[in-house]
């Protein structure tokens, strides 16, 4: 039992984290709050430091068939999968909590709680990389959801923030409906919850004599793969539960919008690759899961390329990006094989930089400003070269343009769908709109270096968000001269998974 625990220490560490800082809250005086930001950062990096504690570290040495480990009857999976999710999202959280620090810090009150909320948040995020069942599912995933309900609607001197908050809330209950009606038709199929089971269940096995049975998958089953898919949309921003997105992103505070558009995403995208591992272990609902999420793919794609061509305010427009570049990961996702599945990872690596960095020039012009108008990054370069610089980089990457990381995730991504024949209109559908997308993040980085500033007051950035700016950058370029940093990690944690798509289940090994 002692091994067990120990698996889950950087869990043990956030919750242990939020109460403490949540008690630290009600001692500090008002002027003190900023205290708090370092007291989240030092939770998020211990538990960050605690994804390499000898236990875990010897479970990813064992085998693929015994590095699926799980806790709690297999319902929390300690693998490479979910390692490599953890150390992302701590580092997300990490750079969040920095960057945010002086836009938390101008909040009229309430200022403690953001940080105790984001800290719950990343609690979520660990919980969701280990699910191994429907129900650490859900929980995890609801745990996510509600802290950024709060977090949407902090801003309660705001109405923008305060329906941010409750149109996250009307769509967060509406996906959680289709998710739990889907998690019970699969239940009443296959009489589990647990994903080792169900894939052990609907995955083709030999008999004595040599005679391979295929299980017939029904209806339901099908119906219920299908609603998974559509609950966890909404967390990925995916068509057609992705209407909430722009509103959220420009309502939401800032800070709250920069984490949001990064740890929820990919909390959402851990939960899809084990949910789509697992039905891809029956050829057949593997299949039509894969055509499901393509059409999918290519329709979130086209809505949000095509919705941020007309946008002026930059953090709409960067809540359609983010609808798009749910797109570009599903299509990965739906080619259905490794390649795929470790490019996703690769991508999502990658998007942590250029959005969060995109988001830290966002706070600190609005702060200067008081806009999120696109007009007002007119000549950005001349008041804050840093910070133009930094931008540039970000938006760069984010359409895709060589040599930064972003080309890198788009083009091993978009290859996974070429090399599946049946996917190959998705990949034109992707090379389409990264043309569409270089359109609109061009505009933006035009308007920075060569229109003159509407006011030439200098905007100056605290140097740790200076300093966070260059590191983010210097990871974007040196991601892309040595991509195989990054892909090498990824492929690994996908291997091991113990169940993907076109290899038989490997039913993870229980801890006792």
């Amino acid at each position: 039992m002692t091994g067990n625990v120990l698996l889950m220490l950087p869990e043990i560490l956030l919750g242990a984290g939020a109460v403490l800082l949540l008690l630290w809250d009600l001692r500090l005086p008002a002027e003190k709050k900023g205290l708090l930001c370092w007291g989240a950062v030092a939770v998020a990096a211990a538990a960050l430091a605690a994804t390499w504690a000898p236990d875990i570290a010897r479970t990813l040495s064992a085998s693929p068939a015994d590095a699926a480990s799980v806790f709690a009857h297999e319902s929390f999976a300690v693998d490479g999968l979910s390692v490599f999710l953890k150390r992302l999202f701590a580092i997300t959280a990490i750079l969040v909590f920095i960057t945010a620090k002086d836009s938390v810090d101008a909040f009229p009150n309430a200022r403690g709680e953001w940080w105790t909320l984001g800290v719950i948040a990343l609690l979520g995020m660990f919980l969701c990389s280990g699910a191994n069942d429907f129900m650490t599912l859900f929980v995890s995933l609801e745990t996510v959801t509600v802290a950024f309900f709060a977090l949407a609607a902090f801003r309660r001197d705001k109405p923008a923030s305060v329906e941010a908050g409750l149109k996250l809330l009307v769509m967060g209950s509406l996906s959680a409906a289709l998710l739990l009606y889907g998690i019970a038709l699969i239940y009443g199929s296959t009489g589990t919850v647990f994903f080792s089971e169900i894939a052990g269940k609907i995955a083709p096995r030999a008999l004595p004599d040599g005679t391979l049975v295929v299980p017939a998958i029904p209806a339901e089953m099908v119906v219920g793969a299908a609603l998974v898919v559509l609950g966890l949309g909404f967390k990925t921003s995916a068509v057609p539960l992705h209407v909430w997105v722009p509103d959220v992103y420009q309502g939401a505070p800032t800070p709250t919008t920069a984490y949001l558009s990064v740890g929820s995403k990919l909390a959402g995208f851990v939960l899809l690759i084990r949910v789509v591992a697992m039905f891809g272990a029956s050829p057949e609902l593997g299949a039509q899961i894969a055509a499901f999420m393509s059409v999918i793919a290519g329709v979130t794609l086209l809505y949000g390329n095509l919705g941020a061509l007309p946008q002026t305010n930059l953090k709409r427009l960067m809540g359609y990006s983010s609808i798009a570049q749910c797109g570009y990961l599903m299509a990965g996702i739906a080619a259905s094989w490794e390649a795929g599945m470790s490019s996703a990872l690769f991508y999502m690596a990658s998007y942590v930089g250029m959005n969060l960095a995109a988001f830290a020039v966002i706070m600190s012009v609005s702060r200067a400003t008081g806009s999120h108008e696109i007009d007002d990054y007119s000549g950005l370069a001349r008041r804050s070269p840093m910070l133009g610089m930094a931008l540039t980089l970000a938006l760069l990457s984010l359409a895709g343009v060589p040599p930064f990381m972003g080309f890198f995730g788009k083009f091993f991504l978009l290859g996974a769908a070429y090399g599946r024949p049946e996917l190959f209109w998705l990949f034109l559908i992707g090379i389409a709109c990264v043309v569409v997308a270089l359109y609109y993040y061009l505009s933006i980085v035009r308007r920075i270096w060569s229109e003159e500033p509407r006011i030439r007051t200098e905007i100056r950035a605290p140097r740790r968000v200076t300093l966070t700016l260059a590191a983010v950058s210097v990871v974007l370029i040196g991601g892309a001269i040595l991509p195989n940093l990054v892909q090498a990690p990824a492929t690994a944690a996908v291997k091991q998974m113990g169940v993907f798509p076109g290899k038989p289940p490997v039913p993870p090994r229980a801890l006792r």
